[in-house]
């Protein structure tokens, strides 16, 4: 990326070390953030930082000062709302299992009691094998016997209607 190695970590100014810029790109990429103009020096020709052409010509901007305080305050100020939201989102996440934690519990014991009911009216196991054939025949005699109670009261009616 940078063949001038020596350029590198060049004994001038720390604050023009090319590792910057090698880490520098990369962090803000992370946020999205791709106007990093507003926080480098400006190198255009139309500025300048001398104040009595700047103020005695209105054509002539006055130069944005750099500071390198500016970059490291914007990356810890991004850094840290990043970590809030992500806590947020982990509070919200964990706010929503507990809720349907809770529902769950409520609906297991709803069914449990459902499957408890159910269970307490049948007769055990081996006794089952006994009594159910006789309950089933018994209940087949008392609804054939209704049907003939039925059709028996419906020729009565019918007979009624016909005198």
């Amino acid at each position: 990326m940078y063949p001038a190695h020596k350029d590198m970590w060049s004994s001038v100014d720390w604050k023009y070390w090319r590792i910057w810029k090698i880490i520098y790109i990369p962090y803000w990429q992370i946020y999205g953030e791709s106007m990093l103009e507003e926080f480098e020096e400006n190198k255009d020709t139309s500025c300048t930082k001398i104040q009595s052409v700047w103020e005695n010509n209105p054509s002539i901007e006055r130069c944005n000062e750099y500071d390198w305080i500016l970059v490291v305050i914007t990356a810890l100020y991004m850094l840290m709302s990043n970590l809030l939201l992500v806590n947020l989102l982990i509070a919200v996440f964990s706010y929503r299992f507990e809720r349907v934690q809770e529902n769950s519990e409520k609906l297991w014991r709803y069914l449990r009691y459902e499957v408890i009911m159910d269970y307490r009216t049948r007769i055990p196991a081996p006794l089952n094998l006994v009594i159910r054939p006789i309950f089933f025949i018994v209940s087949k005699c008392f609804k054939s016997i209704n049907n003939l109670r039925n059709k028996k009261d419906n020729e009565d009616v019918k007979a009624a209607a016909r005198e």
